[in-house]
Parts: C-alpha cells; structure tokens; sequence
C-alpha cells in the first residue's frame, strides 16, 4: 500500500463517500488507491465562546466525487468561521439538515459569532493562531493560558470586544516614530535592497528597481505602522501550492500527494479533485496499479 498522508481534519470522513462513487472494492489492495492519499485540511476554528448551538461549526461537509446523479437543492453552512455552499445535496454529515437555502440566509445566521463580528468590523480572523485571547493595539495576548484558540487582530488602535468586535481603544499607546526599515528589522524582518516593494507571504515584487523594502518571510506581511505582522492571505494556497503545515487549499481544492512507483516524496499541494469512474485512481490522480 503507497504511502499517504492525510492534513484535512473536519473532512477526512468525506472521503470514504468519493471512494464508494468510485466502485472500489473492498479488501483488495491490489485494486483500491488509499484514501489517505488526500490531505486535507480547512483549518476552521475550534468552537468560539459564543452561542454553542449557532456558532459552532456544522458536521456537514462536501463530497469531494459526489455521485454522477447528483440533483439535490444546494445549501449553505457555518464552518465555524464562514459560510459555504454544497451542491446539489452532496453533504456528508450530521448536521446536512442545518443547512440555509441561501448564502445571505447563512451570513444573517451567524453574523453574531466572533469570526463574523471580527470580519465585518475590519478585523482580521487569525484561523491558524493558537491564542489566549484577541489581539489588543496590534499585539497578540500573553500566553497564560493551556489551551490556543483563534483570535482576531483588530489593528494598532482597537481591540476585540465579544458580542460586538473590534472598537476604538483609546488606552493603545503610540508608537515612536520609526523608518520602514527600523520597523522591519524590530518586527524580526529582513530590509532589503533592490526589492521594490515588501514581500507578501515571501513573494517578492514582479517588478526591478534599486529601492530597499523589507521581506517579512512567508508567513507575514508588512504594514506601514506596526512592521512584519501575520496575515490570513499567507495561509491559504492556491493550485500548485504547497499545503503542508499550518495552510488551507483555497474552496474547492484538496491537498495531495502524487504518488508514483517511487511513493510519495512529496510536497503536498493543492490541486482540483480528480473525479471520474476508473476504480484504480484516488481523487488525487493516483494509481493503485503503478507498483
């Protein structure tokens, strides 16, 4: 059996319903790709301490290869940091049946759960962040507690306030002034020449001049008043990227290893599902019969 990895937590039990769309057969290893061979992973936070019954995220899922007949209402439901849709009723989940008829139906739902007041009030949703608290003036909160949650970064002058998000907060001190470049290597970024402009998730500017900026590294991006600060846009990968470690696939792709004669060397990265009735191949492309 090939080896595989699988990264997509809330999602994994979806793929037993994709490989049954498949025909594989059971108990034959000879003839069945393992499904483990996806990795995916929405990175949906853990419940918030808002109201439990509408803000925690729904047990509902899409199915990656739904069956070809596939004529069901579509609906939409809460992830526990933002709405999605399913189509044509390809859910895997208990909680199908709590789905919206609509994507403004769901929004309206859930608008008073943290991840949304956040979003809605000019914060930024830290979905990765292992957290004791939200962001207060730009910093993140001391770390006092056992257990990590995400957290919302209100910016330099506010702070999160639940039930409510992100307000004015007089109390924030002002920075000293600083150059770019002092905020840069304060903030554990790198000035550098010829850039052009800052990085952005480690990728540097398309176009060439001398000008110095400052490379934040992949995780991060540079702000003009606080310096190297993480981002949600750093996260999340588009087809092609790697999607190992602490990132998600952008809607509607999965996270894979191609796998080949000579296993799985790896990177994973996000591709477009691979559906179609061959029993032998995975939703990664994969090909239980290549040894």
């Amino acid at each position: 059996m090939r080896h595989t990895l699988a990264l997509l937590l809330p999602l994994l039990l979806v793929l037993g319903g994709c490989g049954a769309s498949h025909g594989r057969a059971e108990g034959d290893d000879a003839g069945t790709v393992d499904d483990a061979a996806v990795m995916r992973r929405d990175g949906g936070p853990r419940p918030d301490a808002g109201p439990p019954s509408s803000c925690d995220p729904d047990d509902a899922a899409a199915v990656t290869c739904p069956e070809y007949l596939c004529d069901g209402p579509s609906t939409w439901h809460w992830n526990g940091e933002s709405c999605f849709a399913i189509d044509c009723g390809a859910c895997a989940g208990a909680d199908c049946d709590r789905g919206t008829v609509s994507m403004a139906d769901c929004i309206s739902a859930h608008a008073l759960c943290t991840p949304s007041l956040c979003q809605s009030t000019g914060g930024a949703w830290l979905w990765w962040a292992e957290l004791c608290g939200h962001y207060e003036c730009g910093r993140p909160p001391p770390e006092i507690c056992e257990t990590g949650y995400p957290g919302c970064d209100c910016g330099s002058f506010r702070r999160f306030v639940d039930g409510v998000g992100c307000v004015d907060e007089p109390e924030c001190p002002i920075p000293e002034p600083a150059t770019p470049a002092e905020l840069c290597r304060a903030t554990e970024g790198t000035w550098t020449r010829s850039l052009c402009c800052h990085t952005t998730c480690g990728a540097v500017c398309p176009a060439l001049c001398d000008s110095d900026a400052c490379d934040c590294g992949p995780w991060r991006v540079f702000d003009e008043g606080r310096g190297c600060i993480d981002s949600p846009l750093c996260h999340e990968r588009r087809v092609g990227g790697a999607c190992d470690g602490a990132v998600r696939c952008e809607a509607g792709m999965i996270c894979c290893l191609r796998c080949s004669g000579i296993g799985c060397p790896g990177p994973a990265v996000c591709q477009t599902p691979v559906c179609d009735a061959d029993p032998y191949t995975d939703e990664c492309g994969n090909d239980s019969r290549i040894p």
